[in-house]
């Protein structure tokens, strides 16, 4: 309790009044588990205050898990126009995720898009597999005060991760994420929060409790580590997935406790899944380089993109995302969540029981 408060009174000091409300709001009601929030959400079925946009489908890696690597269709990155037209038709946003199918430092205009959102005091996380992010990005990430950035990095070794992020380096992230932290703290700075991502495959399995060991040697200022097992496992990718045992859950926790690193498990690992009716990630709508407007990211690496922009529910790039959200194809959505019925966008759902 002490800590939650000295923590508050921290971001006050720190980011002001708005910004802590923005904070309040997003941990209070984005993917709650409080029956009455969850039903005071369907029933209000209020605008988005969060949003993910994804600001490029460009990637210079061919990571053996990833949709991308499968893909036919060609790069599109997101412009600062259209990038600016959409946030203006979000007058309270309070959160915004920028990260997508792709890495987005491959856009040009991606450090102009998060200065413009950092303007109106909105909390940023991104993913990154900080094979791009050098010096001079991470110092202006850091002025910025991009509040988290997810380190998206699945192996213990050389010879693991390189096996899985084609085209990545090892040698290259371990030091780009030092040199990010080692600035940081020569700022004195708190955000951003240096978050690590894990996704658990057949490939990788095994080197879980050494990730933790090699990131406790790093001596890096880690806020937390999220374990993910992979979301979807399409044709090109079944031979990959796995399911994480329970056994390797509690020892990964227990050394997590010995090496006092914070860890999380993504809500795909539990094997049984809540019905639909527990879902609040709709009102946190993905928003592609495309402009097609999906309920949320969960549906992505599925392999399915053109199912996704069949199923979407209207595209920015064709009308006000107002007159999406009040149409007559999100309103049909939000209702049969409200019901327990699995809406066709919702289909490959790894988080919920869709069967």
């Amino acid at each position: 309790m002490f800590s939650n408060i000295k923590r508050l009174l921290f971001l006050l000091r720190t980011k002001g009044i708005k910004w802590t409300y923005n904070y309040i709001h997003f941990i209070t009601f984005y993917d709650t588990k409080n029956p009455f929030l969850i039903k005071l959400l369907q029933w209000l079925e209020p605008y988005p205050s969060y949003i993910e946009i994804e600001p490029t489908t460009r990637c210079s890696l061919k990571c053996i898990m990833c949709e991308h690597t499968y893909w036919n269709e060609s790069g599109r990155d997101m412009t600062f126009e259209e990038f600016k037209n959409i946030i203006d038709q979000f007058p309270k946003l309070k959160w915004i995720g920028l990260t997508g199918i792709g890495q987005s430092h491959l856009n040009k205009d991606f450090i102009k898009m998060l200065e413009y959102v950092k303007l109106k005091g909105v909390y940023v996380e991104l993913y990154d597999d900080f094979n791009l992010i050098n010096e001079r990005i991470s110092e202006r990430l850091i002025d910025l005060g991009v509040e988290r950035i997810f380190t998206s990095f699945d192996a213990a070794t050389k010879e693991t991760y390189e096996k899985i992020r084609v085209g990545g380096k090892f040698e290259r992230v371990i030091n780009n994420v030092k040199k990010f932290d080692k600035l940081k703290k020569e700022k004195e700075a708190y955000f951003p929060e240096l978050c690590f991502h894990y996704i658990i495959m057949k490939e990788n399995l095994h080197e879980v409790i050494k990730y933790l060991e090699l990131l406790h040697s790093l001596e890096l200022d880690v806020t937390f580590v999220q374990f993910t097992r992979m979301l979807h496992n399409f044709e090109e990718v079944k031979d990959l997935f796995v399911e994480v045992p329970e056994e390797l859950i509690a020892e990964t926790e227990e050394k997590a406790r010995e090496l006092g690193i914070k860890i999380m498990w993504n809500l795909d690992v539990p094997q049984k899944k809540p019905p639909i009716n527990k879902c609040t990630a709709w009102s946190m709508p993905f928003i592609f380089a495309t402009g097609h407007v999906i309920p949320c990211c969960a549906g992505n690496e599925a392999k399915r993109r053109e199912f996704q922009k069949a199923t979407s529910l209207g595209n920015v790039f064709e009308q006000s995302f107002k007159d999406i959200w009040y149409g007559e194809k999100y309103r049909e959505f939000r209702k049969k969540i409200r019901k327990g019925e699995v809406p066709p966008p919702c289909t490959d759902c790894p988080l919920f029981a869709t069967k």
